[in-house]
Formats: structure tokens, sequence, C-alpha cells
């Protein structure tokens, strides 16, 4: 059935298999759910660069896999399938654009598997952590310093435009010679992670927990974050945990409540 839908959707069926074809698909539902499936893979990946798309999908297993596949894990076992298709087609005249499509669907359904073994397990970090971010709670960057750069930063983060709020930002950096600021870097950590620069935004909250200001313990909480949106469980707990060491820390009660939900 897959070899089907293939040659549908790339257009190498005459009239007659076409007819047939759709009459198997109006007659079959999980036939019908492939190529829904199918159609949405399509949108989500380039099949020519094998790239991610910035392209909406309407799929929900779809979107979960894209998910995965744009965090680091996923992105890592992406490029090991494809480095091994490279190595066993060079010698092999299959066309490539066809070998990519395959490889996207292997990386999907490897993806698929990590869902549902975390979902098994009671952890869809995903979802955890959907639901424990919380960029409304960020202090403002000019409650007390008008400065109209730090206003633009502020502006575009709050609308979501994280990638112009992220180069506004590193620009500002730059450009001012100063001490470093707790508060620029929980909004370039966190723009990092929306933009799925999960390892960049790790590297940022490190630099807050090494600041030595009075927000650096507020780093563990971010830290525990980002990596429950790179799928790294127990580097997630460990982060909760120094969290937990005192009562009076930043975000207390949510790092108990997250803590027992990934055990």
């Amino acid at each position: 059935m897959e070899q089907d839908i293939e040659r549908y959707l790339n257009n190498e069926m005459t009239q007659e298999e076409v007819a047939a074809f759709l009459n198997k698909i109006d007659t079959d539902p999980e036939a019908k759910k492939l190529l829904s499936l199918y159609k949405e893979m399509n949108v989500v990946y380039d099949q020519n660069d094998w790239e991610l798309l910035d392209k909406k999908t309407t799929n929900q297993k779809v979107q979960q896999y894209e998910q995965f596949l744009r965090s680091d894990k996923g992105k890592e076992i992406a490029n090991s399938i494809k480095a091994a298709e490279q190595s066993y087609f060079n010698e092999k005249p299959f066309r490539l654009t066809k070998i990519l499509k395959y490889v996207a669907v292997a990386a999907i359904f490897i993806a698929g598997l990590f869902l549902v073994v975390e979902y098994n397990q009671g952890t869809n970090t995903e979802q955890l952590y959907a639901t424990y971010k919380n960029w409304d709670e960020l202090p403002s960057l000019t409650l007390r310093d008008q400065n109209s750069d730090l206003t633009e930063i502020e502006q575009q983060f709050r609308t979501e435009n994280y990638e112009e709020s992220l180069l506004l930002l590193n620009t500002y950096v730059l450009n001012n010679d100063q001490n470093v600021n707790p508060q620029l870097l929980m909004y370039k950590g966190i723009s990092q992670l929306e933009l799925h620069k999960n390892t960049a935004a790790i590297d940022t909250f490190t630099e807050l927990l090494e600041s030595k200001t009075l927000d650096a313990d507020k780093a563990h909480w971010y830290l525990a974050l980002s990596y429950l949106k790179n799928q790294d469980v127990e580097k997630a707990k460990t982060e909760l945990e120094l969290l937990l060491e005192k009562p009076t820390n930043f975000k207390n009660k949510e790092a108990k409540e997250l803590l027992s939900s990934l055990h």
C-alpha cells in the first residue's frame, strides 16, 4: 500500500490506476488514514534536502513526531539514519528523492517509538514542558529602565516573535559593555528554547546559574524545562532536586509537582 501511495502522490499512476487507488481508499479506512499521514508528511518534510519545513500540519501524530525530530535527540537519530542511507545507497542506482522520503518515514517511525515509550512510562515531556512554562511571569526589562532597545526586545518577545527578539538582544549585549544581566539571560534562553535551540538555551541558563546574581538559582528551573524539552528526563530531575534543596527557592511548589510527574 505504501508504494501505491508514493506513486499516487508523485503523479506516477495512469488514470486507470488512480481510479482503482481512490476506490481502495474510499473502501479501506486504514488506507485512508495512511494516505492522510503521507500527505501531512509531505507538508512537514522537504524530500529534496531532508529538512523540516516551517509549515503547519493538522495531524496530531505528525505534530508530535515533528516536535521530537526538532529536539536534539531527534536530530541525532535523523542524522544517523541519513548517514546510513547515504553510505548504503551511494553505490546503488536508486532515485535519491525517493530514498530520502523513505528515510523520513523511518525517522518518523523511530520518533513514534520514542513517543510511545515516553507515554507508556507516564512521562510526556512535551506536554509537561507546555504545562509548566509560563513566560508571562518574567520581570519586565523596562520596569526601571526606559531604554528603547530593551522595550523593543521585550515587545518582540511578548508577541512571540522570538527570532527577532533574540537578534535584537544579541545586538544589544554586543553594543553595551556591562555586567551580566540575569534578566536578559532569561529572555535569551527562553527565546532559544522556543526556537528549538535547546542546547544553546542550556548554555545560556548555565551562564545564568554561574552569574552569582540574585537570580542565579532561577536557572535550575529553566534548566529543568530545557532538559525536559530536550527529552532528557534524568537531567531535568537533577535540576529540580537542586531547586528543592531550599524551600524558599524560585518555583519550589511547581518543582515538587513536576518532579512527582517525572517519577
